[in-house]
Order: C-alpha cells, then sequence, then structure tokens
C-alpha cells in the first residue's frame, strides 16, 4: 500500500537516560484462563509475546519491572462494576462438576473459571493503581483486554471485564478524576462503552469492524454517550477490508483532539491483536505499522496530557504469531524504545518454542505479514465518518 504522504508521525526519540518504567505483570497462572481445546481464544499466545520479550532481553533494559505473582481480588471489588448475581454465577459454575456455558455459546465455563477470570482483573486493577499511585510510568497487563463481559453477563470470551473493573475501582477510590479510554480491538469494546455509557469521567474512543459485519453488532458513529456522558463516547466504525492507512488518518484526525481537549488524569488503551491482517474471526487488515502507530500517538499524549499516566491491556487476536509479535512490539513502544525494523529476526529458540506449543511455524521476521487483501476507502469516504461523528459530538475534528 502507498500511504499519502506526512501520514506518519515522527517517532518519539528517548535515550537511555529517558526511557519510560514500564511494570509488566505476567503470572503464569493467567494460562488457567483456559476454555478448552478447539476454543479460538487462549492466553498461550499472550505467554508467547512475554517469551520473546524475555528472548529479546527487554526485560534487563533499565526502567523495566515485571510481576510475577498475583492475588485473586475480593468479591468487592468485581462488585464494583459486576452484579452480585454475575459473580455468584461465576463461581457456581466455577465449582461445578459439570460446568455449563456463561453466556449464549462462545463463553464456556470450566472447573476453576472464577479464580481464573478473576485473577486477569486482579492484574488489570494493580496496572491502574500502580500508575495512579506514581508506583511506575506505564503498566501493563497482556493477559487482559476482555472488553465485551457486561455488568450482569459474561459475552465474546470474556467472563469478567478487566477494564470495567479497573476503571470503577479507579473512580470509586479517587485514583483519578476522568479516565481516556482507547480500544483498537477489531470488535466493539461494547461491555465498556455501556457500562460508563452514562458517566462523563470516562471518555472512549472505539476503533472497531462496523458492528453489521462483526460481532458484537454495536458501536455505530451515533452512539455518543448519553445523559451527563453525552458526548464522551465516540465510535468509528470501518468496513471490512480497512488497511493501515486509512486507519491511521482517521486516528490521528480523531483521538489527539478529543484526549486533548478531554484532559485525563489517565489513558487506558486496549490493544486486540484481532485487527492485523489474516485474523481469523475479524476481517480488517492492519500490520504491525497501524499498532505502532497508535500506539505511539498515545503515548506521546500521555506524557503531553497526565505525566505519562498510561496502562496497556491486550484484547482479542486468534492468531498466534501475530499476537505474539504484537503485543511484544507494543510492550516495547511503551518502553519508549525503537521496535526492531521489519526485517529483524526472529530469535530462534523462541521460535523453536512457538512450534512446540502452536504446532505450527513461527514467522522468520518481526514484520513478516500474511499476505493481505486491503479494499482502502477514498479520502471522501474517510471524511463522511470523521463528519458524522463530528456531528453527533456536536464539534468539528
Amino acid at each position: 500500500m502507498v500511504f499519502p504522504p506526512g501520514l506518519f508521525a515522527e517517532p518519539m526519540k528517548m535515550n537511555a537516560k529517558n526511557v519510560c518504567d514500564v511494570h509488566l505483570i505476567w503470572d503464569p497462572r493467567f494460562l488457567e484462563y483456559d476454555f478448552g481445546e478447539g476454543h479460538p481464544f487462549t492466553e498461550r499466545s499472550r505467554a508467547a509475546a512475554v517469551r520473546l520479550l524475555e528472548a529479546t532481553g527487554f526485560f534487563s533494559r533499565r526502567g523495566i519491572r515485571r510481576e510475577a505473582k498475583v492475588n485473586l481480588p475480593s468479591e468487592e471489588i468485581l462488585r464494583n462494576f459486576h452484579t452480585p448475581r454475575h459473580i455468584a454465577r461465576v463461581r457456581r459454575e466455577s465449582e461445578s462438576p459439570d460446568p455449563g456455558l456463561l453466556d449464549r455459546g462462545d463463553t464456556p465455563a470450566f472447573p476453576g473459571v472464577w479464580e481464573a477470570s478473576a485473577r486477569i482483573v486482579s492484574a488489570t486493577v494493580e496496572a491502574v493503581r500502580t500508575v495512579s499511585s506514581g508506583g511506575a510510568l506505564h503498566a501493563t497487563n497482556l493477559a487482559g483486554g476482555l472488553h465485551h463481559a457486561s455488568p450482569g453477563a459474561a459475552s465474546g470470551f470474556c467472563v469478567f471485564n478487566d477494564i470495567g473493573v479497573a476503571l470503577a475501582t479507579g473512580l470509586k477510590e479517587g485514583w483519578f478524576r476522568k479516565v481516556a479510554y482507547i480500544d483498537i480491538d477489531a470488535h466493539h469494546g461494547d461491555g465498556v462503552m455501556y457500562g460508563f455509557y452514562e458517566d462523563a469521567r470516562v471518555l472512549d474512543i472505539d476503533f472497531h469492524q462496523d458492528g453489521r459485519t462483526l460481532f458484537p453488532g454495536t458501536g455505530s458513529v451515533g452512539e455518543v454517550g448519553a445523559g451527563e456522558g453525552r458526548g464522551t463516547k465516540a465510535n468509528i466504525p470501518l468496513p471490512p477490508g480497512t488497511g493501515d492507512g486509512d486507519f491511521i488518518s482517521l486516528f490521528r484526525r480523531i483521538v489527539p483532539p478529543l484526549i486533548e481537549n478531554y484532559g485525563p488524569d489517565l489513558i487506558l488503551m486496549q490493544c486486540g491483536v484481532d485487527a492485523h491482517s489474516g485474523d481469523p474471526l475479524a476481517h480488517l487488515e492492519y500490520t504491525r505499522v497501524a499498532y505502532e502507530e497508535a500506539l505511539g500517538t498515545v503515548h506521546r499524549l500521555s506524557h503531553d496530557l497526565c505525566g505519562g499516566k498510561m496502562v496497556l491491556v491486550g484484547g482479542g487476536g486468534y492468531q498466534a504469531s501475530n499476537v505474539a509479535r504484537i503485543l511484544a512490539q507494543d510492550a516495547i513502544v511503551l518502553s519508549g524504545e525503537g521496535v526492531p525494523g521489519a526485517d529483524a529476526a526472529l530469535p530462534e529458540p523462541w521460535r523453536k518454542e512457538f512450534w512446540s506449543t502452536f504446532g505450527e511455524s513461527a514467522p522468520t521476521l518481526w514484520g513478516e505479514n500474511p499476505p493481505a487483501s486491503p479494499r482502502p476507502w477514498t479520502p471522501e469516504a474517510r471524511e463522511k465518518i470523521v463528519q458524522a461523528l463530528s456531528h453527533h459530538l456536536r464539534r468539528d475534528l
């Protein structure tokens, strides 16, 4: 694809003296969040991202801190977002000898599902608390990003909503007054969006494949919040086939002015990898370029607007090689260091481990991509969605 001149911002230049402090949380027990053989969601690909970071020496660098043990949260913490009935149902199914479904079929229960789900929630809450209190500049929970669960129900592979619980807890405890949440998962982050739909303390900007073509079927451009929250929610539905150029153009047009105008105390970003080219469950065509540009833009905004206070979580993604490389790249971008070039070789020991884990060959290069078939918009089509969003938000973009 040929990109228009001036599309990409200059990369952040940081030297060894000002590399950002990153607190990465990964507990091996996150792998217990397991829906069974054949289910598309697996934390093993997120573990592969952590192993790739290990193989590249990421954790030996200055300013990188790793936490490897996460305690379970109290039910009181979960109740900051979820209903007691939903929490009780998950616990009941978790302890059942014959657990059933937690939604209409996508999210099966399994023995220990309460503990496995709650631990991932606890990690995101801890990431937000650590950054809010000044314990770290940035924090990330690559296992998190489970944005579909609503206060009263599981949905879309998400039993509990770690983002919703973390934001609700932070607001309740006074860790921050208002927060900006950006979601670039291919699937609309409905659980977070509607969980805070009338809450002006949460600015929610969500780029996703058009809900008329993909689960959960929500997130139209006219949904901009209600009540006190009106104007603090922005949905950017993208047609199947959208690639780097169109996504980045819209992202740079929409995100900075909305966040700058809002003035958050903290930024939380969900970087689902299912928008990457080749994902089996979605139909967008991003490459590593889109993820680097989006995260880099938000990273710079965090430094400009809220002292660098930023939390990153994972999200969707159902092709293991994409998930592992993009989430590892995300952590590197968050640190302020330059990412490996597209033609840089992936470590051979990691590639062998990938084969033994997934039974498929790992990519050879950081920038290796499956064949893409982008169907880029015209400039007129991009402008149409910006104007529609401007109309519903009642402000120019």
